[in-house]
């Protein structure tokens, strides 16, 4: 499988601070936007610990996760689908804990969207009311399902998605990380088609631009994935940028093999039992340790630099030397 990917995050025209992040590793084909909540910096640093612990754990521990039986899942997935949902499930009691022992982030959470792509399927992961959707041939089909009070009120009273976004409480969503000790997932599996694009957003972008102008800017995007994320920015803005906006767009330019790997319709994976803690525990903070290793891995580059600088200013006190004791005389 062969992609293009692009993403984009702006702080609106509102907000004091972005509480969204997003995380692209195209290398081992995973996206992921979350959206932060919490008083003062606090739904920032869940956002951000989201995001990472779950990639670090991805990126750097797959086998690891897919044959950790302490941490099983309640039914046979595809290894992509089973590594990811365990990374979440450990990025979320991560994310508890901190808040836990932090008066300052105190009740912070954030929700998540993530598409990770293995052979010839993708799995689509959702906890909150950020979204996925799929454009192919002119289509924008959504691909996930708000947790949120207005989209349970749609599913189980019958009103139209019109009644409930005059809803007082619309916003009010339902599941999060972060937020509870263990987590409801939900996740799907489809197979991939060459030329589809899947756009993961926060509500900062389908809170306040309605689905035909979204799949209408992709439209005129022509599948240049760059644009797609700036034009989506700029038209969430344009309808008054009341909150922070995040977009990626992944385009599939190469599908590869058939793989005998299921489709699955969107499935709840309830929340892990207690016994799970502990072992999350051990992995976050392998997770976030790898994390770290990655910058001080970052931080010799820059020390290069201030090398460079040191045999610069060597260089200039060894001339004026010369210069003293020689070419005065």
């Amino acid at each position: 499988m062969h992609c293009k990917s692009s993403g984009k995050t702006d702080i609106g025209l509102v907000r004091k601070l972005n509480e969204d992040y997003i995380k692209i590793d195209e290398a081992n084909r995973l996206f992921i936007v979350c959206d932060g909540m919490g008083g003062h910096n606090a739904g920032e640093v869940a956002s951000k610990s989201a995001a990472e612990v779950t990639s670090s754990l991805y990126r750097n521990y797959y086998n690891d996760l897919l044959k950790d039986e302490i941490l099983r899942l309640p039914r046979l997935f595809p290894p992509s689908t089973d590594v990811l949902t365990k990374a979440v499930r450990i990025a979320n009691h991560n994310i508890f804990k901190k808040a836990e022992s932090d008066p300052a982030l105190s009740g912070m959470g954030t929700t998540i969207v993530a598409v990770a792509f293995e052979e010839d399927i993708a799995t689509i992961l959702h906890v909150g009311d950020s979204r996925i959707y799929r454009y192919y041939e002119e289509h924008l089909t959504p691909m996930t399902i708000d947790h949120s009070w207005a989209a349970e009120l749609e599913k189980n009273e019958n009103i139209s998605a019109e009644e409930a976004a005059k809803l007082v409480n619309r916003n009010v969503i339902t599941r999060a990380l972060g937020v509870r000790e263990s987590v409801d997932i939900d996740v799907a599996t489809r197979k991939i088609v060459e030329g589809e694009c899947y756009i993961l957003c926060s509500d900062g972008l389908c809170g306040y631009v309605r689905d035909d102008d979204i799949r209408r800017v992709v439209a005129d995007a022509k599948g240049d994935v760059s644009q797609i994320c700036d034009l989506l920015i700029e038209l969430a803005n344009d309808r008054g940028g009341q909150d922070n906006v995040s977009v990626v767009a992944v385009k599939i330019t190469g599908r590869g093999e058939e793989s005998s790997l299921p489709q699955l319709e969107t499935v709840k994976i309830d929340g892990e039992p207690a016994e799970y803690f502990a072992a999350e525990e051990e992995w976050a903070a392998k997770a976030e340790s790898s994390n770290t290793k990655t910058v001080e891995i970052i931080n010799p580059k820059s020390s290069k630099g201030s090398k460079g600088g040191l045999f610069i200013v060597i260089l200039i006190i060894m001339v004026a030397l010369i210069y003293y004791f020689f070419l005065r005389n």
